[in-house]
């Protein structure tokens, strides 16, 4: 009986890495219940099954998953086997992995000198793969492989190798058998330290490190109860046996009988009531669906379906049933476009069924994610707007939550074929791309270049994140020592607010769940009680504290030393000129330049020891806007480093008379952002995206304020987005940008900027 070894090596992973590497075991633990069931000798050495598994940080972007490499060593047996099989998976294909594996390799050599080594896929689909030859197997020193399914030709290989023979082929390509999967043995649990899985599973779970749908936490365990995809989505790396020409069923399930018996074997046998199922898609087949609902609910088991099934095969019913089984439904959309969804992708898909189910998933009290993609070859700029928008809309409606993603070719794929055809290229990557789907596209459209999809997709994912309320923003006062040409509530009467409906407020929103608080004014170091507000804001659980100030109070030391001792957690300065002459003009208020200057100089070194954020506010106007360049040096000079550039918003004494020209001031502000790039972080305020191109990532913060509430000092309570959105509309250059799909469009000055935005925008 030949004495074979499968080792699952440990992994050296991108942190940025897709689907789920902690469960690629379960290739290895079915691939060695077939070896046995074929009458070898079967010893695994599984990385994730050892007393010390779990996830550790090495080197800058890469965690080490499982256990070093001189560990797994010491696990290796005494006795040399007759062939060593080394679990293959897509993310060993990744360059760290890769030469980590060409190390194992070695040290295997080194041990057996001319035992013979196996690159086994184990492939039982669930998970992306990336296509390979015999030139990854010289890579890493390896002697043979064995491609796709295992279940035939990996106990046919091995025996060739253990009776002395040459297989036929380098690499040995399987196919399904025919039949069921009823006719596999289960996954031999048994030959690996379930607790030490578990253990491994809960270290990973502890760490957080990268945010799943589904929660890791032990007990739990990976299954497959159907292996295959009957749908031929132009992305997708499912059933890699059939785009190589090789016959088998494209689909297979396990019966009902055998579904059940490995259930119960988990939930009695193993102790664990939670499975994670891997199935490429698990409702392929409803009533297969239906009848792993029916061993669930028979068992009292908890399950997670971390691949999207299809809305378009889903029931209500079915819908009802998840909902007491799981935490999180993933559904996978990808367009909202007929011909992108149907004739680029191939999906097949009835588009409608999304938001059917986004409806069914509300009314049962699941939480429901959809997978959105943008940017498939031949998609075009207002097609992604399309399926952006329908994203966004599903989740406004419904709260199911967008998961958007890049097209990404992986090789062997037809999307893969087809960017690689119509050289469509603009970094070509076949191996590291788990930081790709989420991080950067990888080809052009026909009217998008890589670099607008990328933004595309970032501006998105901020108006997503910034959906639900969040911050209140506390007028505390109208009364102010600056009467600034530009205030946003200069035309309000001069009056401290109540503090106790101020507190009273403060106390409706903190239970309502708002974690941050930001004091503004007129100016709030005037409202004699501003620090009770400050310690009030503490004692109530607000996380982060800010106030805004012009700083003119801080020019007293012991004022400063008062609020920066406060509870606040940040601090910012409004400094509007970089000279006495240019500031004044913009706060109508002689020596104003000079104390907030000093108060500046005050508070900036003393927020720093306390570990407060400090920053300086400019609102550029047409008289301060052409000396920008000037007011960097007096940053540098004072020693701030982050600053935020604000437009004029046209409220209050604004007017268009204040307002200066974004596109003429635009150049002026990159050329501040570059003269002191590393040095000042620059944030820029209340300017379309489109003014600043390359500079999306100092203008992205500030889009879609729909999080903030703004409460006046007449206790008038406003969505600060709606509040804004009322001066704010999209123009005809909006139509086809990417960036509207999270920016509301220009500001326009009531009756003044109208016949201009028209002459300029021809809206």
């Amino acid at each position: 009986m030949p004495r074979i070894l499968l080792i699952q090596p440990p992994l050296l992973l991108h942190d940025d890495y897709i689907d789920y590497p902690y469960f690629a075991g379960a290739g290895l633990w079915q691939a060695a219940a077939g070896l046995r069931a074929a009458g070898h000798q079967v010893e695994v050495v599984d990385a994730f099954c050892m007393p010390t598994s779990g996830m550790m940080p090495e080197g800058e972007g890469l965690v080490r998953l499982g256990v070093p490499l001189t560990a797994l060593a010491s696990r290796l047996p005494r006795l040399a086997p007759e062939v060593v099989v080394i679990a293959n998976s897509p993310w060993l294909r990744a360059r760290p992995a890769a030469a980590d594996l060409k190390k194992l390799v070695a040290a295997i050599n080194k041990r057996w000198p001319g035992v013979a080594t196996v690159l086994a896929d184990c492939d039982i689909g669930g998970m992306h793969f990336i296509e390979w030859d015999e030139t990854d197997l010289d890579e890493v020193g390896i002697d043979w492989g064995q491609k796709y399914e295992a279940e035939r030709a990996l106990p046919e290989l091995v025996q060739t190798l253990a009776d002395g023979q040459p297989p036929a082929e380098r690499v040995i390509a399987g196919a399904p058998l025919d039949g069921s999967l009823d006719d596999l043995p289960a996954p031999a649990w048994d030959l690996v330290d379930m607790a030490a899985f578990g253990r491994f599973m809960g270290r990973v779970a502890g760490l957080n490190h990268k945010r799943e749908i589904f929660a890791c936490a032990p007990p739990i365990l990976p299954i497959k109860t159907s292996r295959g995809c009957v749908y031929k989505c132009n992305f997708c790396t499912s059933n890699p046996w059939s785009r190589a020409g090789m016959e088998g069923k494209a689909y297979r399930k396990l019966g009902t009988d055998a579904l059940a018996a490995q259930l119960r074997h988990i939930r009695n046998e193993l102790g664990i009531d939670r499975v994670v199922v891997l199935d490429e898609l698990v409702n392929v087949d409803t009533a297969h669906l239906d009848a792993l609902l029916d061993q669930l609910e028979a068992l009292d088991m908890r399950a997670d379906f971390p691949n999207g099934m299809r809305a378009d095969r889903l029931q209500k019913a079915q819908v009802e049933r998840l909902a007491k089984r799981i935490d999180v439904l993933s559904v996978s959309a990808e367009s909202a476009v007929d011909r992108v969804a149907n004739e680029v992708i191939g999906k097949r898909f009835d588009l409608a069924a999304t938001e059917r189910v986004a409806g069914w998933c509300r009314e049962a009290g699941l939480h429901l994610v959809v997978h959105w993609m943008i940017g498939q070859p031949g998609e075009t700029r207002a097609e992604i707007l399309t399926t952006m928008n329908a994203a966004w809309d599903v989740f406004a409606r419904t709260g199911a939550r967008p998961l958007l993603q890049f097209a990404t070719p992986i090789k062997g794929t037809a999307l893969h074929d087809e960017v690689t055809r119509k050289q469509l290229w603009t970094k070509r990557e076949d191996r590291d791309i788990g930081p790709l789907f989420q991080g950067e596209p990888m080809f052009a459209g026909s009217d998008w270049t890589a670099r607008e999809l990328f933004w595309a997709k970032r501006a998105f994912e901020v108006k997503v994140d910034a959906s639900e309320p969040k911050k209140i923003i506390l007028n505390t006062t109208y009364i102010c020592n600056n009467q600034c040409v530009f205030c946003a509530t200069g035309n309000r009467l001069p009056t401290h607010g109540n503090i106790e409906e101020q507190l009273g407020f403060m106390r409706e929103r903190r239970a309502q769940g708002f974690e941050l608080i930001d004091f503004d004014g007129g100016e709030p170091t005037t409202n004699p009680n501003l620090l009770k507000l400050l310690r009030s804001a503490r004692d109530m659980g607000f996380r982060e504290i800010n106030l805004t100030t012009n700083g003119r109070m801080l020019a007293v030391p012991r004022n400063a030393n008062k609020i920066v001792r406060s509870p606040i957690t940040s601090l910012l300065v409004s400094l509007h000129g970089p000279n006495e002459e240019v500031h004044e003009l913009q706060v109508s208020s002689k020596g104003a330049f000079k104390q907030t200057v000093r108060g500046i100089a005050n508070a900036r070194p003393m927020c720093e020891r306390a570990g407060k954020r400090f920053g300086v506010n400019v609102t550029l106007t047409k008289t301060n806007f052409p000396v920008l360049l000037e007011y960097g040096e007096l940053l540098h000079h004072l020693g701030v480093k982050n600053c935020n550039i604000q437009f004029v918003t046209p409220f209050g004494r604004a007017s268009a008379a204040t307002q200066p020209d974004p596109a003429v001031v635009a150049p002026v502000v990159a050329e501040l952002i570059e003269a002191w790039r590393g040095r000042i972080e620059f944030q820029v305020i209340n300017m379309p995206l489109c003014y600043l191109p390359g500079y999306e990532s100092e203008s992205m913060g500030d889009l879609y304020k729909l999080e903030r509430r703004m409460c006046f000092v007449s206790m008038e309570d406003v969505n600060l987005f709606d509040y804004l959105q009322s001066r704010r509309r999209h123009e005809a250059a909006c139509r086809e940008c990417f960036f509207s799909i999270a920016c509301e469009g220009f500001y326009y000055f009531p009756d003044e900027w109208k016949d201009e935005a028209a002459a300029r925008w021809g809206d």
